[in-house]
């Protein structure tokens, strides 16, 4: 397919010239368009002075020296904890600060102890409330699901085929039987003797 001449070469073009891979058609429009013949001979340039600078080669202990100066604190360290609990006590402020919040918490458990202790009918009645309230709910889910599978399409369908006492029986024989041939297959591929002429299992 011939390229229009109001089209420029592509970043592909120019890859393709600059790696000796271009088409005759890449050529013939860069012949006849002198922006990309500009374009052409600038990124050659500078390819060139790319080749003609000496490689940077780190010395060999590089990673190590990097590594050296890279300083990761670890926070589940010893004196890391040591640290920040030296910051939290460095100040009266913050001594204040945690002493009064470890006695609100002191009187906190210390209030529902004696409040539990003294209201053992109101937990009870609070406990046979939830446990009757979690049972309702597990009533009402149990109700829900039923009815979304009393609903379904197919359930009068598979209802119709195990309603029925003798086809409920067909279907237990026949699973039964498929189950029974499924044991004796198993223990007849056990019984197949080994490479190495035994039998994989003795019955």
């Amino acid at each position: 397919m011939t390229r229009p001449a109001h089209l420029h070469l592509s970043t592909d073009d120019f890859d393709a010239l600059l790696e000796g891979a271009a088409d005759a058609d890449v050529h013939r429009h860069l012949a006849e368009c002198a922006d990309c013949s500009a374009q052409v001979a600038a990124d050659r340039a500078v390819v060139s002075r790319l080749e003609s600078l000496a490689p940077l080669q780190p010395p060999g202990n590089f990673a190590e020296q990097v590594m050296a100066r890279v300083a990761i604190p670890d926070p589940f360290a010893l004196h890391s904890l040591g640290t920040a609990r030296r910051r939290l006590l460095a100040t009266p402020r913050s001594l204040a600060a945690a002493a009064g919040i470890a006695v609100i918490l002191a009187g906190a458990m210390a209030a529902s102890v004696v409040w539990s202790l003294g209201n053992r009918e109101a937990l009870a009645a609070a406990g046979h409330w939830l446990g009757g309230e979690a049972m309702s709910w597990l009533w009402l889910a149990v109700q829900g699901g039923a009815s979304n599978l009393f609903e379904q399409p197919w359930y009068h369908g598979v209802r119709g085929v195990v309603g029925s006492p003798i086809r409920l029986a067909l279907i237990s024989a026949g699973l039964s039987a498929g189950y029974l041939a499924s044991l004796f297959a198993l223990r007849r591929l056990m019984a197949l003797p080994s490479p190495r002429g035994g039998a994989h299992a003795h019955a």
